[in-house]
């Protein structure tokens, strides 16, 4: 009887452990999928490189001064000092400069991916080169429609892996055995000094008359964490920060490390709450925000954001793999109920937030000529199934003149997403076409 009780025993020892063999199986294919996907994007990412006839080195003694650029064309400007992209082999950091009117400024952060640590750096889940975007979207200088097109732009380049917010050397290091080194706090605030030295001098107008910060993707993020202080740092009469296709929905639990890790409480942009909350790995995207957008009133944040954005999924699972966080789940639905709670939360406090919802997965809107395409049904639908405000006049709108008014674009019916928390509650992956009561209505009037 013992030895039947001790092969019972052992054959259900072997059972669970195959068992377990299986599900590491599906959890590696899992992983190694999620991986695979965010990688694709960021190679995806080489089609859009743009060649540059004009360069500018501030490390050899050169002025930079934007009126010697040539108007309507890219200047690289290459800032020296503690600026670099992530790998000890890549170039130099630089960014892109196009002189346009003087009084009106486009101040941009690039997207590219995120490597927030050893497997997503060998991944390769984040761009290394600092390359200019080709003349499409709001970069396009001959599209009428574009509201941008005779602004000057000064285009934060990304090549640090950090959403333009680390100050870290790695403990590991690239393939030619030198430390990883993410600088991105320092590459942004090269770009912010340069433009605050030409407005100073008057190389650009004492005063914009608009001043508009965005970024798309990892710059979408780098446009909240720096929104405040571009906005702080110069001087405008009418201004507005344009966040594009990044929400800021990460795993529970995991925001905190990251902001840690690529030591962003350096920054010096945090209050004392604040950085004691990003010393003791606690900090929340949400949190930051709610306080960065609280200390500019006047200035309306204007979120751009597909509802069930492929990209940034797929990143959210990657950052759940590599974490070991157990909250890797991220279906459609879910992924839109959690963004609908977070932008829900901007709404409730802040009377500067507004953002303008697409229907469907797309990713980054004002870098592509989709920019010109989408209403709120659809990126490619150019008005046809919408009788609202097209996106790029929606942006149009901005900055505000003082007494005008914008509002919130959502398609679809209203109703509450208060307890949809599991997938077994979620709405079908087909019913995402609709619109959270915590965000809409919404109107946000102008007053200087």
């Amino acid at each position: 009887q013992n030895q039947t009780k001790a092969e019972t025993f052992k054959m259900l020892i072997n059972i669970l452990f195959v068992a377990l063999l299986g599900v590491s199986a599906v959890f590696a294919d899992e992983a190694a999928g999620a991986l695979q996907e965010a990688a694709d994007y960021v190679k995806s990412l080489d089609e859009f490189d743009h060649e540059w006839k004009h360069e500018c080195h501030m490390a050899n003694g050169e002025a930079c001064d934007i009126r010697n650029f040539p108007k309507d064309e890219t200047t690289m400007v290459f800032p020296g000092g503690e600026t670099r992209c992530i790998f000890s082999n890549t170039p130099n950091f630089a960014f892109q400069v196009v002189p346009g009117d003087s009084d009106k400024l486009l101040f941009y952060f690039q997207g590219g991916g995120a490597c927030w640590d050893e497997t997503s750096t060998k991944f390769h889940l984040c761009r290394s080169r600092a390359t200019p975007l080709p003349e499409l979207g709001v970069f396009n200088r001959r599209n009428r429609k574009n509201k941008f097109r005779d602004h000057t732009i000064v285009h934060v380049l990304y090549c640090s892996g950090d959403v333009h917010g680390g100050n870290v050397v790695r403990t590991y290091n690239d393939r030619w055995g030198v430390p990883v080194e993410q600088k991105g706090l320092a590459n942004a605030q090269s770009v912010l000094d340069w433009t605050k030295q030409m407005q100073a001098t008057g190389a650009l107008a004492s005063t914009f008359s608009e001043l508009v910060v965005m970024g798309c993707s990892a710059g979408s993020i780098g446009a909240q964490l720096w929104g405040k202080q571009v906005v702080s740092a110069l001087k405008w009469q009418r201004a507005a920060v344009v966040p594009d296709s990044y929400a800021g929905i990460f795993p529970e639990g995991s925001s905190g490390p990251l902001m840690y890790n690529f030591g962003f409480c350096s920054s010096g942009f945090l209050s004392e709450s604040l950085l004691a909350k990003c010393l003791a790995k606690e900090l929340t995207i949400e949190e930051m925000d709610l306080e960065f957008m609280a200390a500019t009133p006047t200035v309306p944040y204007t979120f751009i954001q597909s509802k069930v954005d492929v990209v940034q999924r797929s990143f959210f699972r990657a950052i759940a793999f590599t974490g070991n966080y157990s909250d890797n789940a991220m279906s459609p639905a879910i992924f839109y109920d959690d963004v609908s709670t977070l932008f829900g939360s901007y709404n409730t406090h802040l009377d500067n937030f507004l953002v303008y919802l697409v229907d469907g997965h797309n990713h980054c809107y004002t870098p592509r000529e989709t920019f010109y395409l989408t209403d709120a049904t659809s990126p490619w639908d150019n008005g046809k199934g919408s009788e609202g405000i097209m996106l790029h006049d929606w942006t149009a709108q901005l900055p505000l003149r003082n007494g005008a008014s914008i509002s919130t674009v959502c398609a679809g019916e209203v109703k509450s997403t208060q307890g949809l928390q599991t997938p077994l509650q979620m709405p079908s992956n087909d019913s995402n076409a609709y619109c959270s009561s915590s965000i809409v209505p919404k109107t946000f009037k102008e007053r200087y």
